[in-house]
């Protein structure tokens, strides 16, 4: 299975990126999935222009086309954003606006948020899982709701990776459930 990870975030070293690599690091261990990392300039694109959006002009950016070649190779997604102000980042959210709206259909999501005090991140969590439903994904049951201490203190850390075996192992599963993604058949 071809997990893809969606660090939401432009900084090259924050919590997000931590949290995706260890993601990565546990994918690996099922020995079932392969994770590869969205490639950081695409959380750069300039703000959606609706007008090109709608007129289809925005397909033929390159930028624009590497993205939706990426989500459409994905069996499954990851979205890690920073908490900010309540909610996802801007840079997560445009680039989200940039799909359309089928763009994650049938596909198991996992959903996860790092903050530096947890109030506000399972919020965080509910935006997120009510964009990917916009998107026809399916969000799995167990979210991560990380502290940045949680990476780096020992017994933190050895529940975090608990808790993220337990997410992985819902996205194996409902990509099971689902069978073949409507992605793959075309």
């Amino acid at each position: 299975m071809n997990l893809l990870l969606v660090a939401g975030t432009t900084a090259r070293a924050s919590s997000c990126r931590a949290l995706t690599a260890l993601i990565a690091e546990r994918a690996g261990h099922t020995g079932r999935m392969t994770a590869g990392e969205l490639d950081r300039s695409l959380l750069a694109l300039p703000v959606l222009d609706p007008d090109r959006y709608v007129s289809g002009e925005l397909l033929e950016d390159p930028a624009v086309g590497r993205l939706l070649k990426e989500v459409a190779a994905a069996d499954a997604v990851v979205l890690v954003t920073p908490v900010q102000h309540g909610s996802l980042s801007g840079a997560l959210k445009n680039t989200l606006d940039h799909l359309p709206d089928t763009a994650l259909a049938d596909r198991p999501v996992l959903i996860a948020a790092t903050a530096s005090a947890l109030h506000n991140a399972s919020g965080t969590c509910d935006h997120l899982r009510a964009v990917v439903r916009a998107l026809g994904g399916w969000a799995v049951p167990t979210q991560l709701v990380v502290q940045r201490a949680d990476l780096t203190d020992t017994r933190a850390r050895t529940a975090l990776t608990s808790r993220i075996d337990q997410a992985l192992d819902e996205v194996l599963r409902f990509a099971t459930a689902l069978g073949p993604s409507a992605h793959l058949a075309s």
